[in-house]
């Protein structure tokens, strides 16, 4: 992804924040970029990780050089990501970065750089040790957290930070864009509420991941009207299949999206998600409170920051929406 005219044609205010801030340098210590489910806010990160440390940057990165090569790899020696989206973020995920920046520099640069993604899937000890390493940042050292759900950060982290917040590129002319490239018309669809970029888009439709998640929401709602069908079909297939906490994640995901859609559905009676009209006509007989089952879902999503059973988490979580 071109993360230069991302920025420069689709981000305008981040662009000139970060343009204005590299070329005089002049970088705040710690940046919290704030976009909806599907900005590229990790892409963005290491993009101006690599601006920050590239030697052939004017002033974003070159994209070529060894440097911006090792950042996208995760090879450089003075770059810490920790990704909230693969796991909690725990306690012992930030000691980590204070003890290896309390060294000496591993590269020539002398500046390092931590990227924590989605910080609101830490739990309280890492927020606390966070906070801490927020207040007295060390010199040279810069902080990117990224958020999907600003609501969930802690007003002390949004203080120490520098908030942007990213737009999200209209669903209609990401949709156009990824068919033009050669995704199917309802992966299309259904990814553009999950990623901003076309490329990126056409990229994750082909992704077994996606495809397995897929599969498994629209043969569950398949069988939401047939009740001797559906409890089986939950705990006998998706509890097996889906296993790990990712995939359980993106999954619920998938099932908020159509929720939200059926309710939008009934309301305007028209949707441009064209290709899943039957699956949000299914919900909406079958669903009251479209609603309360998004509420219980977002619950049971942020139940997945626990060490809990997923399976046991899916059953009692669809059980429960569809009383079965």
């Amino acid at each position: 992804m071109d993360y230069n005219n991302y920025l420069k044609n689709d981000q305008p205010v981040a662009y000139k924040i970060f343009y204005n801030a590299l070329k005089n340098n002049h970088l705040f210590h710690a940046y919290l970029l704030s976009g909806e489910i599907g900005t590229p806010l990790l892409g963005v990160s290491k993009f101006i990780a690599k601006s920050i440390l590239c030697k052939d940057a004017s002033p974003f990165a070159c994209e070529s050089c060894s440097t911006c090569k090792r950042i996208e790899d995760e090879t450089f020696g003075d770059l810490i990501i920790i990704d909230g989206k693969k796991d909690v973020i725990k306690k012992q995920n930030i000691e980590k970065i204070e003890e290896e920046f309390s060294k000496t520099s591993l590269e020539k640069y002398g500046k390092k750089v931590y990227i924590i993604n989605l910080v609101e899937n830490m739990n309280e000890d890492s927020i606390n040790a966070l906070l801490k390493f927020l207040e007295e940042p060390m010199e040279n050292t810069y902080a990117f957290l990224t958020t999907e759900n600003e609501f969930r950060v802690l007003p002390t982290i949004l203080s120490r930070s520098q908030v942007i917040r990213f737009n999200r590129i209209d669903k209609n002319i990401l949709i156009e864009e990824a068919i033009k490239l050669g995704t199917k018309n309802e992966d299309a669809e259904l990814l553009s509420n999950f990623y901003n970029d076309a490329e990126v888009i056409f990229t994750e439709s082909t992704n077994e991941e996606y495809l397995t998640s897929k599969e498994n929401a629209t043969d569950l709602f398949s069988k939401i009207n047939k009740e001797d069908e559906l409890r089986f079909f939950i705990e006998n297939s998706l509890c097996q299949k889906i296993t790990t906490k990712v995939s359980v994640r993106f999954f619920f995901d998938i099932l908020i999206f159509f929720f939200k859609e059926a309710q939008n559905y009934k309301i305007q009676n028209e949707t441009i998600f064209k290709s899943y009209v039957k699956i949000l006509e299914l919900i909406n007989k079958r669903i009251k409170n479209p609603s309360d089952v998004i509420l219980e879902l977002m619950e049971a999503r942020n139940e997945l920051n626990f060490n809990l059973n997923t399976s046991l988490l899916i059953l009692h979580t669809l059980t429960k929406i569809f009383e079965v």
